[in-house]
């Protein structure tokens, strides 16, 4: 006796309405940060795909589409740039910024493989309603809420696979011409644009044809033949396999023409892209699959209520479910490394494991053997508990806002030519800084930076003078002068660095205009050290040497070695206590012992430099403190502009409480400029207290 009563299929339009709640949901998480930096996880590949694309809208159309991050002949193909060439296209017809556009690339090409995935389950021979409960499953695994918004090609090559898997399955049914074409392309894209992901695809394909030659046997002659259901399978995965070959083996010739972009071939890539035999019978590797499963992919209380419907699904939607979960293993069993590595290579496969979920559900939504509103009540603790994994994992992303781009890039930006290139050590092929710099990059990967035959090799393809920056990363690289020095004269940069970001070093061109870097160091950021600015030898020229004979010098401790001035300095009190006083322009230099770690000072202007009534008054003072090694090294710790006249919190005396970033090496100078217009007038300044210890 059946178990299963005759209820008819009710509740079409809630669950349409319901899917469409649920759509706007996912469509305003998909947004969250949009205006963010790239920098947010896995930052290497979508730099990596932002660069390449960024080039492509600069440069135009190539086979060979650009990532100049090594030199001539500036490409390195990986994937087809089939998403690249999405995002161009939007960013040029519709103005939008590049990375924005990158996103809703993105984002597009995961709602794009939703009628596609719809359409697949009727397979299922679920009701069109029914399969809406599959797609709300899909669309709100942390996975696709995290990276269908980044700057990656991840779900377009999954549009493509799933479109390719829903039309093989009308050419299987329906082997015309018409149909083969549409499932050829789908599965050249596919291939194309990632092979990983098409792979995956692979048993699901397999499975179809098997399911219809089967089919035929039973049926025959009422339904396609043999011979034209094999072609219908044989030819799309023929020419798709045998063009990304193709596009394997170009990319390696182009890669092998650069001495630098070999070890990116597929040869030296096979040991990354598929590991070890051992690390598949690694018990730690398929725990670390299941808590990308339960954290990012398909929550555990989802995974109990889809277990909780198996007993009661069809015998087909259980097959189907199987099938599936089988196809998603094949992700981390054939492509074990990427997948231990990478959580963003679920993309790939998660829709199979999430799909054989909802579509548990959905099979027995309309099953009487389930209390009235079990159905209801189960699809909303799935979806629930989805979005709390969500939560829980990615989305501290958007409760800490990604970093912004370096400031160094900004320089770099400004300084560098459009058609200059910086020479990079010590960064390997990380795209962070040319990027956002905008500029063309010479990067020596590896530990490769005495391989100096070899990088002539690649210089000889570029034109004289080309590179026209240089940066060291890493302390290893900035700790070895002679290296440095022999690199900086070859191309006739500073010997010196301009300026320091972090674990990156900037040397430019002596013939850089010092006006230009004056400017930008008029504008610091927190995250620059100006160390070499030219304009500051022109500032201590225009100064005389103070006697300090007649100076009380008590209130510094030590006392200044050197004191510096225009217009002279003097002892004398204020308000009870004694000070220096040094109208600006003028600078005190110390020579601390190499145990000084802090300082303290105290500095001002008196009320009357901007007292009201008067007929002039200060426009203020800048204040810079930097030190300067024995090679004329400078590195600047401080800076601040004093205006009380304007500010109120700038009035009476200021207490500057700074912590050295290493021990002193050299002179530690004190500062006092004329204002932001260098008008001198009433710019009487003074020091109070000066303690380094």
């Amino acid at each position: 006796m059946n178990n299963k009563s005759n209820r008819q299929p009710a509740g079409d339009r809630a669950l349409i309405i319901g899917f469409g709640l649920i759509a706007v949901l996912v469509s305003f998480l998909l947004t969250l940060s949009w205006h963010a930096s790239l920098l947010d996880r896995f930052e290497f590949r979508q730099l990596q795909t932002a660069l390449s694309t960024y080039w492509l809208v600069h440069d135009g159309w190539s086979l060979n589409y650009p990532l100049p991050l090594f030199g001539p002949p500036w490409s390195v193909p990986m994937e087809f740039p089939t998403y690249q060439m999405m995002v161009a296209a939007v960013h040029l017809l519709t103005g939008m910024p590049l990375e924005q556009a990158g996103r809703l690339t993105s984002i597009a090409c995961l709602l794009a493989a939703l009628p596609a995935l719809h359409d697949l389950l009727g397979v299922a021979v679920l009701r069109h309603s029914r399969r809406l409960i599959v797609l709300a499953v899909v669309i709100t695994s942390p996975v696709y809420l995290f990276y269908a918004r980044t700057f990656m090609i991840e779900t377009t090559a999954l549009a493509c696979s799933v479109w390719f898997l829903a039309l093989l399955r009308r050419a299987l049914e329906h082997p015309r011409a018409g149909w083969v074409a549409a499932t050829t392309f789908a599965a050249t894209l596919a291939a194309l644009t990632k092979i990983t992901t098409f792979v995956v695809f692979g048993l699901p394909a397999a499975g179809l044809v098997l399911w219809h030659l089967w089919a035929a046997r039973r049926h025959r002659p009422a339904g396609p033949g043999y011979r034209q259901l094999l072609l219908a399978a044989v030819i799309p995965a023929v020419v798709s396999l045998c063009l990304a070959w193709w596009w394997i083996r170009h990319g390696d010739a182009v890669k092998d023409s650069n001495p630098f972009t070999g070890f990116l071939t597929s040869r030296e890539l096979r040991g990354w892209n598929f590991g070890t035999l051992a690390l598949r019978f690694d018990w730690s590797f398929w725990v670390h699959v299941q808590e990308n499963i339960v954290g990012y992919n398909l929550a555990e209380g989802a995974i109990a209520i889809a277990l909780f419907c198996v007993p009661f699904a069809p015998a087909r939607s259980r097959w189907l479910a199987a099938g599936a979960v089988l196809a998603f293993a094949t992700g981390p069993l054939v492509f074990a490394n990427l997948y231990h590595i990478h959580d963003y290579y679920y993309a790939a496969n998660s829709l199979l494991l999430l799909s054989a979920a909802g579509l548990m559900l959905a099979s027995v939504w309309d099953d009487a053997r389930l209390p009235r509103g079990a159905n209801w009540l189960a699809l909303g603790l799935m979806l629930a508990f989805q979005l709390h994994a969500f939560y829980r994992g990615y989305y501290s992303h958007h409760r800490h806002p990604a970093p912004p781009p370096p400031a160094l890039a900004a320089i770099i930006r400004e300084t560098v030519p459009e058609d200059g290139v910086v020479l990079i050590y010590g960064a390997d092929w990380d795209p962070l800084l040319p990027y956002y710099a905008r500029r063309r990059a010479l990067m020596v990967p590896g530990e490769r930076e005495n391989e100096t035959a070899i990088l002539e090799e690649v210089l000889a393809r570029l034109p004289p003078r080309q590179i026209a920056a240089l940066v060291i990363h890493g302390d290893k690289l900035r700790s070895r002068p002679d290296f440095i020095r022999e690199r900086t004269g070859r191309f006739g940069l500073s010997p010196q660095p301009v300026a320091r970001s972090g674990a990156d070093d900037l040397y430019l061109p002596t013939t850089t205009s010092p006006l230009a870097i004056g400017k930008l160091a008029a504008n610091p950021s927190p995250e620059v050290q100006w160390l070499a600015l030219p304009a500051q030898d022109e500032f201590s020229a225009a100064l005389k040497t103070d006697p300090t004979n007649h100076l009380n010098l008590s209130i510094f401790q030590p006392a200044p070695s050197l004191i510096r001035s225009k217009y002279g300095v003097s002892s004398a009190e204020l308000g009870g206590r004694p000070v220096l006083n040094a109208h600006a322009p003028s600078e005190l230099v110390f020579r601390p012992a190499p145990s000084v770690r802090h300082l303290r000072a105290v500095v001002g202007l008196p009320d009357a430099a901007f007292a009201a009534g008067r007929e002039a008054v200060t426009d203020g003072i800048t204040i810079e403190i930097f030190t300067s090694d024995p090679n004329g090294l400078k590195q600047l710790l401080y800076k601040r502009l004093l205006d009380p006249a304007r500010t109120i919190a700038d009035r009476g005396p200021q207490t500057i409480e700074l912590d050295l970033p290493g021990p002193p090496r050299g002179e530690l100078v004190f500062r006092l400029g004329n204002g932001p217009a260098n008008n001198p007038t009433n710019d009487w300044a003074y020091w109070g207290n000066v303690e380094l210890r």
